[in-house]
């Protein structure tokens, strides 16, 4: 037996990935189809703005949430969050998770009804720039 520092293959991600696939089925896990919802928002052929989560079981992961830096503090970046759940919700997923960094990012969320779930402090070599993870209960519509 040996243990290297080594990148695994792309064959063995899989078989990695398909025995915890069977630790979950043996655990009774149901299985959901992991799909990526996005969205974009254009102006004149041009994107703006950018919205993309994971549907995982009952919950959708926000991966990402991005305007260009002149749009912002539009509203526009609530309006894709929002439509964002919404299509979620419709699908069946009952909460929505993320993670964001800096002193900004989670107000944002936050007066877009998230609470904070976990903090990591100071992760980055900057004093007070913290990564946060916050999570809001969806509404099925």
């Amino acid at each position: 037996m040996q243990l290297k520092e080594r990148p695994v293959t792309r064959a063995e991600l899989d078989m990695i990935y398909e025995d915890f696939r069977q630790l979950e089925i043996s655990d009774g896990v149901p299985q959901r189809e992991i799909r990526r919802i996005e969205l974009v928002l254009e102006e004149e052929g041009r994107l703006i703005g950018y919205a993309s989560g994971i549907t995982e079981h009952k919950w959708l992961y926000l991966t990402d949430l991005w305007i260009e830096e002149s749009r912002r503090r539009q509203g526009l970046g609530s309006r894709l969050l929002r439509e964002l759940e919404q299509r979620a919700a419709a699908e069946g997923m009952e909460h929505v998770y993320l993670w964001t960094s800096g002193p900004g990012n989670p107000k944002f969320y936050e007066h877009n009804g998230y609470q904070s779930f976990a903090v990591l402090e100071d992760k980055y070599e900057l004093e007070g720039y913290h990564q946060t993870g916050l999570r809001k209960e969806l509404t099925h519509t």
